[in-house]
C-alpha cells in the first residue's frame, strides 16, 4: 500500500511557501482575514497614503479557508496544506482472546481480552485550485498505520483444578502450564479524495464582512484498507501454532461534505469550525486465514471474498489562526467511521470444556473507527 513520507510532505509545503514568497515579491502584500481573504482597500485619504477600515472588517468575497476539509477558497490560484494526525483506531469486534477461569476443574467464567490501540501518527495532505472566489477543486490524501500486541500465559491448573486459560481463533489455546499465546494486530488505511466545493456566506456585519459562512462539496473517495493479525501459540506439551488473518478492501464511491465557520475578532484572523462528510464505497474484499503447525510444517487456510458496501462518516471540530498574509495554522479533534472494515474474526467458544476449545468464523460487519487530533498548516498562493 502506498505510504507518504512525512518529511517529503513537509518539504513540499516549505517549497510551496518559498515559491509563494518569491511569486508575491513584486506586489505589495495586503492583509487577509482569518480565513485567508485579502482586505478591500479604501480610497486613499491623501496622496501616497493607503487606509484600511478602522475595524479591519471590510473584506472581499474570497478567503483562503485553512481549516475545513473543503478548504482553499479565495482568488484564482493554488492552495496547499499538510496535516499531522494523532489518531487511535478501534474495532467494534475487538476481542483478541477469551480468558477462561476454572475452579475445581470446572469453567466458571469466560471474559474477553480486547485489543487496546494507542495513538499512532499519520499524515494528510491536499492541493486545490480556486476557480473563483467561492469555488474550488481539490485533491487530498490520508495515510495512517497502527498496531497493537496482546500477550497472555496460562496460569495454575486449568484442566484439573484452579487456573486460567486463554482461547484464541482457529483452535489456538493456552491452558497447559507454561503455554503462551500472543496476538499482534495491525491496521493500514489510505484514502484519496477528489472534490468540487462551493462556499456560501450566511451572515455579514455592518461593514459587509462575513461573520458566519458555510461550504459544501461533492466528489469521489477511494479507500485502500488492510486489517491483519498474527497469533503465536506456544505450548511445551502440545503442538505450537502460528495463525495469520488478513482482511483487505479496495473501493470507491461518492462523497458529500459540509462545513460551518464562525469568525472571531474584528480582524477575523481567528475562527472556529465544524465539518462533516459522508461517503458510500463499493469494492472488493478478501479475508484470508491460515494456521500452521510449526513443528510439522502443516498448513491450513480458508478464504472468503466478494463485494461489500462500506459506509463512511467523518467529522471534525477545531479552530484556525491566520498568522501571516497567506498562511494559517489549524488544530482540532476528528473522528472517522468505516463500516465493515474492522477485525473480522470472532471466537466460537461453544467448544469450551470439550477437546476443541474454540474455532474462528470470519465476519463482514465489524466496523473500524479512528478518533484523535490533527494539526494543519495551510498556504494560499
Amino acid at each position: 500500500m502506498m505510504r507518504v513520507n512525512m518529511t517529503v510532505l513537509a518539504a513540499w509545503v516549505v517549497a510551496c511557501l518559498a515559491a509563494g514568497s518569491v511569486h508575491g515579491s513584486d506586489a505589495e502584500p495586503r492583509p487577509i482575514d482569518a480565513d485567508g481573504a485579502e482586505s478591500v482597500l479604501l480610497p486613499p485619504a491623501s496622496p501616497g497614503e493607503v487606509v484600511i477600515s478602522d475595524e479591519s472588517s471590510v473584506w472581499d468575497d474570497g478567503s483562503c479557508d485553512p481549516a475545513a476539509p473543503i478548504s482553499g477558497f479565495g482568488a484564482r490560484g493554488f492552495v496547499v496544506g499538510v496535516d499531522y494526525l494523532l489518531l487511535r483506531p478501534s474495532f467494534s469486534n475487538n476481542t483478541a482472546f477469551y480468558r477462561a477461569t476454572a475452579r475445581d476443574g470446572e469453567s466458571i467464567a469466560l471474559t474477553p481480552v480486547n485489543y487496546d490501540f494507542g495513538f499512532s501518527s499519520g499524515v494528510r495532505g491536499f492541493i486545490g485550485y480556486n476557480l473563483s472566489d467561492d469555488t474550488l477543486v481539490r485533491f487530498g490524501y490520508l495515510a495512517i498505520d497502527a498496531s497493537v500486541t496482546v500477550d497472555k500465559a496460562a496460569e495454575g491448573n486449568y484442566a484439573g483444578g484452579d487456573g486460567v486459560a486463554y482461547i484464541g481463533p482457529f483452535y489456538t489455546e493456552a491452558f497447559v502450564p507454561g503455554s503462551t499465546i500472543r496476538s499482534v494486530a495491525g491496521v493500514e488505511l489510505d484514502v484519496y479524495d477528489l472534490e468540487f466545493a462551493r462556499r456560501f456566506e450566511l451572515d455579514e456585519d455592518v461593514a459587509g464582512a462575513a461573520v458566519w459562512d458555510t461550504a459544501a462539496s461533492a466528489g469521489i473517495r477511494f479507500a485502500d484498507a488492510s486489517v491483519d493479525s498474527t497469533i503465536t501459540n506456544l505450548c511445551p506439551q502440545c503442538p505450537d501454532y502460528l495463525v495469520t488473518t488478513d482482511r483487505t478492501f479496495s473501493g470507491v464511491g461518492p462523497r458529500l461534505a459540509a462545513q460551518g465557520r464562525r469568525y472571531l475578532g474584528s480582524a477575523r484572523r481567528w475562527s472556529v469550525f465544524a465539518n462533516g462528510g459522508v461517503a458510500l464505497l463499493v469494492g472488493d474484499y478478501a479475508n484470508v486465514d491460515r494456521r500452521i503447525t510449526i513443528e510439522e510444517g502443516l498448513s491450513e487456510s480458508q478464504k472468503v471474498d466478494g463485494t461489500i458496501v462500506v459506509p463512511n462518516v467523518d467529522i471534525s471540530l477545531g479552530g484556525s489562526w491566520q498568522f501571516t498574509d497567506r498562511t494559517s495554522l489549524s488544530a482540532g479533534w476528528m473522528l472517522m467511521y468505516w463500516g465493515n472494515l474492522g477485525y473480522s474474526e470472532t471466537i466460537d467458544t461453544n467448544g469450551v470444556g470439550e477437546s476443541a476449545l474454540a474455532t474462528s468464523v470470519p465476519l463482514t460487519n465489524s466496523s473500524l473507527t479512528y478518533d484523535g487530533f490533527f494539526l494543519r498548516l495551510t498556504h494560499c498562493f
